[in-house]
C-alpha cells in the first residue's frame, strides 16, 4: 500500500512539474519578442532546458536550433560554441548517430577556432563513444588516437585524460580488461591533478571498479574506493548537490559492496548495499537492478540460498528490456544457476547452464581480441606509420647495398687466382651438400605432414562409416539424414535402429570440434546402438549413456546434446527424450513449429541424472525434422546467422517431396546463405515421415 501511495505521489509531482514547465515555457514565448542581447539568449537557453523535460525530440531540436541561431546572430562566439556542444550531446542522448557523424567535425573546428578546449574534447569524446557502441571499434580507436595526439600537441591535460577515459571504454566494451584498467588508471592520474577536478571522474571511477571486479582485483578495488570517496567529498564541498548527487554516491556505495564481497567482508557488503538502497530513489532503475543482483550475490555467499533466489527472481523479471545485452543475461542466468545448484535443483540449474552455453557460443570474443591486438600500441598508430615508412627506406638502402656488394664480390672473385677459385669451389660444394641435407629434411617433413593428413582422412572415413549412409526402403517410412563436418573430423552424430515396426533414431552435437569431439561422438553412437538393441525407452537410454560418459573419466569435461526418439510405424506414436538439444520441428499443412519439450541437461555433465521422456500421440503424415545448431547458426561473411525464423519459413512454405529432398534443399539454402564463408560448425540433419 505504501508503494502504491508513493507511485501516486510521484505521478502527481510529475504532472505538477509538467504543468509548471509548460506555463513557464509559454510565458517565455510571450516575452521573447520584447527581449534583446544576453537576455534573449538566456530566454532561448531556458526554453531549451525546459524542452528536455518533454519526450518530443523534434521540439528539443527546434529549441536548441533557436538558441544556436540567436547566439550566431548576436556574434556571441562563446555562447554559440556552448550551444553547438550541447546540440551534439542532444544527438548522443537521442541516438541520432548519423547527425553526430555529420556535425561533430564542423563543431570541433569551430570550438578550436575560439579556443573552447573543454567543450572541444568533450565533443570529441562523444564521437569516440558513438563509434564504440555502434560496433565500429577500429574507427573509434583511430579517433581516440587522433584526439590524444591533438591534446598532447596542445599540452592539454584535460584532453589527454578524456582520451585515456574513452580508450578505456573501448577496451572494456571489447572485454579486454587488462588494457581497459591501464587506460582508466592513466585517465584518473591525469584528471585528479586538474583544478577544479572534472565531474567526469565519477564515471571513470565507476567503470574502473567494474573492470577491477572482473579481474578479481578486490584489494585494488577497495583502495580505489577510498580515492573515489575523497574526490566526492572534495567536489561537494564547493558544489551544490544536484539531481545526480544521489546517483554518484550510489555508484560509490556499490563499488564498496563489490570490494567487500570479493574480500568476504559480508558485514561491510551488507552495510554498503543498505546505504545504496537508502540513497537511491525508486526511479533510478539501473542502480536498483544492480542492488538486486549484489543483494542476491551476498545472500548466496552467506549460504542464504532461498533469500538469494528471491532477489534473483526480482532481477530476472527485469530482463525483458535487456534481451539484446547478452553480457547481462549471462551474468544473471549464471547467478541463478549457481543458486539452484546449491539448492539441489540440478535439472533447473542444468537448463540455465545450457542457455548460458548457447549464448556464449554465439559471441565471438576471439575476433574482438584480434581487432584490439591490431591496435595494440595504445596511441601509436601514427607513429607506427612513420616507423613503417622509415623501415621501408632502410630496407631499400640495405637491398641496394647488398646488390652493390654482391657485384664487387663477383668482380673480386673473377680476378682472383685459380687457387682462390678452388677454395670457393670447395665451399660451394659444402653449401651444396648442406642444401641437399636440408632438402632431405624437408622431404621428411612433407612425408610426415602427408601421413598426418592421411591419418585424418582415415579418421574421417572411419567416423563417416559410423553413421548410416543407407536408409530403409519401406512404404510406411521415408527417412534420410546427412552430416557435414566443419573440420576433417567433426563432433555431430546421428543414427537409427529398426526393430520390426519400431524405429529408434537420434541426432547429437558434441561440445567442441576436431578429433576429441569425434572420439566422444563415437562412444555416444556405440552406446545408442547397443541400448536401442535392448529395446529400452529413449529416456532410459539417455540416462544410461549419461552414466557411461560422465564422472571422473570425462577429464575434458565434454558433453553432448542429443535428441532421441522411438516411433511406432504402425500407429505413428512417438516416444522421445531431449537432452539439451535444439527443439525438433513438426511440419503440418502450411505450418512448421518447434515442439515444446521438458528441459533435460546435456549428456556428460553430471552423473546419476534421471532423464525424463515425453510422447506425441501420432506424427503420421507429418514430416519430423531434427538438426544441429550448425544449421540455424550458420554464418555468412558478415557473421549473420541463418536463424530459426528463416528455417521455419522455408519448411512452412516449401512443399515436402521427400526426406532426402528436404535435407538437400536446406543444404543448398545454407550454402547460399554462407556465400563463400567457411563453415563455423558441423551441419547435421535428420528428417522422417511415417506414412499410412
Amino acid at each position: 500500500m505504501r508503494a502504491l501511495n508513493r507511485v501516486v505521489i510521484l505521478l502527481l509531482l510529475f504532472l505538477c512539474s509538467a504543468a509548471i514547465y509548460a506555463d513557464e515555457a509559454a510565458d517565455l514565448r510571450r516575452k521573447i519578442p520584447h527581449l534583446k542581447g544576453k537576455y534573449l539568449i538566456a530566454a532561448y537557453d531556458r526554453l531549451y532546458q525546459l524542452s528536455l523535460g518533454t519526450d518530443d525530440i523534434d521540439y528539443q531540436l527546434k529549441c536548441i536550433n533557436d538558441l544556436l541561431a540567436e547566439t550566431h546572430h548576436q556574434g556571441n562566439l562563446k555562447a554559440e560554441g556552448d550551444a553547438r556542444a550541447r546540440k551534439i550531446i542532444l544527438f548522443y542522448n537521442t541516438d541520432l548517430n548519423d547527425s553526430i557523424y555529420e556535425q561533430v567535425h564542423p563543431t570541433l573546428h569551430f570550438l578550436a577556432s575560439i579556443k573552447e578546449w573543454k567543450n572541444y574534447y568533450d565533443t570529441w569524446t562523444i564521437l569516440v563513444e558513438t563509434y564504440n557502441f555502434a560496433g565500429q571499434t577500429n574507427t573509434a580507436l583511430k579517433e581516440v588516437n587522433a584526439m590524444f595526439e591533438d591534446a598532447k600537441q596542445r599540452k592539454d591535460n584535460y584532453g589527454m585524460g578524456m582520451a585515456y577515459y574513452a580508450m578505456g571504454n573501448v577496451y572494456a566494451n571489447m572485454y579486454n580488461d587488462e588494457e581497459a584498467a591501464s587506460s582508466y588508471q592513466k585517465s584518473i592520474e591525469i584528471l585528479m591533478d586538474i583544478k577544479p577536478k572534472p565531474i567526469q571522474l565519477c564515471d571513470i571511477f565507476a567503470y574502473y571498479c567494474d573492470v577491477l571486479e572482473n579481474q578479481k582485483e578486490y584489494k585494488k578495488l577497495e583502495e580505489l574506493t577510498k580515492q573515489w570517496k575523497l574526490f566526492l567529498s572534495e567536489y561537494y564541498q564547493t558544489k551544490k548537490e544536484d539531481g545526480e548527487t544521489s546517483i554518484r554516491w550510489g555508484h560509490y556505495y556499490l563499488a564498496c559492496a563489490q570490494a567487500a564481497l570479493g574480500l568476504d567482508d559480508f558485514e561491510k557488503a551488507n552495510r554498503m548495499l543498505n546505504e545504496l538502497h537508502t540513497k537511491v530513489s525508486y526511479e533510478e532503475e539501473d542502480l536498483n537492478k544492480l542492488w538486486l543482483y549484489y543483494k542476491a550475490e551476498l545472500c548466496r555467499k552467506q549460504e542464504l540460498f532461498d533469500e538469494a533466489l528471491t532477489y534473483n527472481d526480482q532481477r530476472m523479471r527485469m530482463l525483458e528490456d535487456e534481451s539484446d545485452d547478452k553480457g547481462i543475461v549471462i551474468r544473471i542466468h549464471q547467478q541463478r544457476a549457481k543458486i539452484l545448484e546449491a539448492l539441489g535443483r540440478y535439472r533447473e540449474a542444468a537448463q540455465y547452464y545450457n542457455e548460458i552455453y548457447q549464448i556464449n557460443d554465439s559471441i565471438n570474443k576471439n575476433d574482438t581480441k584480434r581487432q584490439l591486438t591490431e591496435m595494440n600500441a595504445l596511441f601509436g598508430l601514427g607513429e607506427l606509420e612513420v616507423r613503417h615508412a622509415q623501415a621501408m627506406t632502410r630496407n631499400a638502402i640495405i637491398i641496394a647495398a647488398i646488390i652493390v656488394l654482391s657485384l664487387v664480390i663477383f668482380i673480386f672473385f673473377r680476378l682472383r687466382s685459380a687457387k682462390r677459385l678452388k677454395v670457393a669451389h670447395l665451399k660451394l660444394e659444402d653449401t651444396h651438400q648442406q642444401l641437399l641435407t636440408a632438402y632431405d629434411q624437408l622431404e621428411e617433413t612433407t612425408i610426415a605432414k602427408e601421413r598426418i593428413e592421411s591419418d585424418l582422412r582415415i579418421a574421417r572415413d572411419i567416423q563417416m562409416s559410423m553413421v548410416p549412409s543407407t536408409f530403409p526402403e519401406r512404404p510406411d517410412l521415408d527417412l534420410f539424414a546427412s552430416m557435414t563436418p566443419a573440420k576433417e573430423v567433426g563432433g555431430d552424430l546421428y543414427g537409427y535402429h529398426l526393430i520390426d515396426d519400431q524405429l529408434y533414431f537420434c541426432l547429437g552435437d558434441v561440445s567442441g570440434k576436431g578429433v576429441p569431439a569425434s572420439l566422444f561422438m563415437a562412444q555416444a553412437t556405440r552406446l545408442f546402438r547397443t541400448l536401442a538393441a535392448q529395446k529400452m525407452m529413449p529416456a532410459e537410454i539417455c540416462t544410461r549413456i549419461n552414466d557411461a560418459l560422465s564422472g571422473e573419466d570425462n577429464e575434458r569435461g565434454m558433453f553432448v546434446t542429443m535428441f532421441l526418439g522411438l516411433v511406432d510405424l504402425k500407429t505413428g506414436h512417438l516416444h522421445f527424450c531431449n537432452a539439451g538439444h535444439n527443439p525438433p520441428i513438426l511440419v503440418s499443412d502450411g505450418t512448421a513449429e518447434f515442439i515444446d519439450m521438458i528441459p533435460n541437461a546435456p549428456i556428460g555433465l553430471w552423473p546419476e541424472l534421471e532423464y525424463e521422456g515425453e510422447e506425441i500421440a501420432d506424427i503420421t503424415g507429418h514430416p519430423f525434422f531434427v538438426y544441429s545448431d550448425g544449421l540455424n547458426e550458420a554464418e555468412n561473411k558478415e557473421q549473420e546467422q541463418f536463424s530459426d525464423e528463416r528455417l521455419l519459413e522455408i519448411l512452412k512454405t516449401r512443399p515436402f517431396e521427400s526426406a532426402r529432398q528436404t535435407i538437400e534443399m536446406l543444404k543448398a539454402e545454407v550454402e547460399s546463405h554462407r556465400n563463400g564463408a567457411e563453415p563455423n560448425d558441423d551441419l547435421t540433419m535428420l528428417c522422417l515421415k511415417v506414412n499410412r
